[in-house]
């Protein structure tokens, strides 16, 4: 039995409901275990794992590794406050608060491999190999490449020299994004390269998890024999993944060609984009060339939409993509202004700073 503050209780519940996310709910779980004499939660979506340390004192015997419903533990202290009586005993977990009690009968997690639970970050808090990075920066890069995408697609994430990229692909739109690490004298990693892809829907619960941690830095470091990738905020996380099926070498030297054929205001671009939704997301676009102009077209049964920008381009183009994901895509590049550039056989549209970057094939030459 302990008491524990409710209110750190319901930030770490918050936190894993990101975590889970729109799981079924019978496997939305919270698991609790001891280690070093501390109480910890985790949750999970199958790949996203978080650790949140619940209490840093716990005297009596250490108890195994059981779970609870996640949306029945934050249902009961979402209107309390003060301070939680914590205690379990014979297979039930009694929370009490106020004058209301909250008793669940656990069931218990069987170690896997014969291995018991613990925290991994026990084991690389101190090592040499972690990378630091903008929490800000990492997580809009990462909301670029992602914000687009849909079940089933993956985001590749490689770590050399210093900087990150990340990069996706979903109908016909590649997004791609670099972003420079923040090296410590503690931690030397420029000369590791690594890389991970990690599915579309965990990437999207990292970003909500990671907006709710109280730091400017995050600290990164890559598990080779595992294909994870360990996250350290003010809590600590892990996400499994695969190995990249190729490398971002391709289009690094591509977007490096880049430079303005054109120029045009975001929020006209949009603008057109939006009205072309004759069928909702489904709409289907094509943007060309015209004299001075760009053009967007999209059709549906029989309605047709076309909207005209005047706009001036040094060499012709046309793509054909979906009107809602390249508008989701392109909101994201968070730029006023946008380039628009015709390199070999794609389209770049670009932000200014020419360090993030959507690409489309070429309908014009192909």
């Amino acid at each position: 039995m302990l008491e524990v503050d409710a209110e750190k209780f319901k930030n770490i519940l918050k936190k894993a409901d990101k975590v889970c996310g729109t799981l079924e709910p019978s496997n939305r779980k919270v698991l609790f275990f001891v280690e070093e004499n501390e109480i910890y939660v985790m949750a999970s979506d199958g790949c996203l794992t978080g650790f949140f340390e619940l209490s840093p004192i716990y005297l009596p015997k250490p108890f195994p590794a059981f779970e609870a419903p996640l949306d029945v533990v934050k249902q009961f202290l979402s209107e309390l406050y003060g301070k939680v009586i914590f205690s379990y005993q014979n297979g039930i977990l009694s929370l009490k608060c106020q004058t209301e009690i909250l008793q669940l009968k656990v069931g218990y997690v069987q170690p896997q491999n014969g291995e018991e639970l613990h925290l991994p970050k026990k084991e690389y808090e101190n090592g040499e190999d972690i990378v630091r990075i903008s929490k800000k920066k990492f997580l809009a890069e990462l909301d670029l490449v992602s914000g687009y995408l849909e079940e089933g697609n993956y985001i590749d994430i490689f770590y050399s020299g210093n900087y990150f990229e990340l990069l996706s692909q979903h109908s016909g739109i590649v997004s791609y994004a670099r972003i420079k690490s923040n090296l410590t004298k503690e931690s030397d990693a420029s000369f590791l390269s690594e890389s991970i892809s990690i599915p579309f829907v965990s990437a999207r619960h990292m970003i909500k998890t990671m907006e709710m941690e109280e730091t400017e830095d995050l600290k990164i470091l890559f598990q080779e024999s595992e294909k994870g990738m360990h996250i350290i905020g003010e809590s600590f996380y892990t996400i499994r993944g695969d190995t990249p099926s190729e490398s971002p070498e391709r289009i690094r030297q591509l977007c490096a060609k880049a430079s303005p054929d054109c120029r045009i205001l975001t929020n006209q671009l949009q603008k057109v984009l939006r009205r072309a939704l004759l069928a909702g997301r489904f709409s289907d676009i094509e943007i060309y060339t015209r004299s001075d102009q760009i053009v967007v077209v999209s059709r549906y049964s029989s309605i047709a939409y076309k909207g005209t920008l005047e706009v001036e381009c040094k060499n012709d183009f046309s793509i054909k993509t979906k009107a809602y994901l390249l508008r989701s895509a392109i909101n994201r590049l968070g730029s006023q202004n946008l380039i628009i550039s015709v390199v070999d056989k794609f389209v770049i549209i670009a932000s200014p700073s020419l360090t993030r970057f959507l690409i489309l094939g070429n309908k014009r030459v192909q």
